[in-house]
């Protein structure tokens, strides 16, 4: 008899939110030094794309000395909200039907992004 080998491990099951998302972001808030040099200013992430429940968002900051990009991940809710982490801030909002919403509250700077799944 031959050693059992186990098969390659199982792919986790795609969610109802699975896809791609084609967003925009804008400024809400933040701190008033973070605005007053522009720091908050940021392309955002043009495709959020949902993959087996969960996504990263990242948040470049060109006009940032050093141009740091937090990057921020959530994981989805059976009701389509998510919610996550990233260094120095948080992310949370919520699908529906075609839809993402959320918000991220970064490190001096607030941001709310929105899209539709294409």
């Amino acid at each position: 008899m031959g050693t059992i080998r186990p098969g390659p491990p199982e792919a986790a099951p795609p969610t109802a939110f699975d896809g791609s998302y084609q967003s925009s972001i804008r400024i809400t808030g933040g701190a008033a030094a973070a605005q007053g040099q522009s720091w908050c200013q940021t392309p955002g992430q043009s495709t959020i794309s949902v993959r087996d429940g969960a996504f990263s968002y990242a948040v470049p900051h060109p006009n940032v000395p050093g141009g740091p990009t937090p990057v921020y991940q959530a994981t989805m809710a059976p009701d389509g909200s998510f919610s996550g982490q990233g260094v120095g801030g948080s992310v949370s909002g919520r699908v529906t039907g075609s839809r993402i919403e959320g918000r991220i509250d970064g490190q001096g700077c607030i941001y709310e992004f929105s899209g539709y799944r294409v």
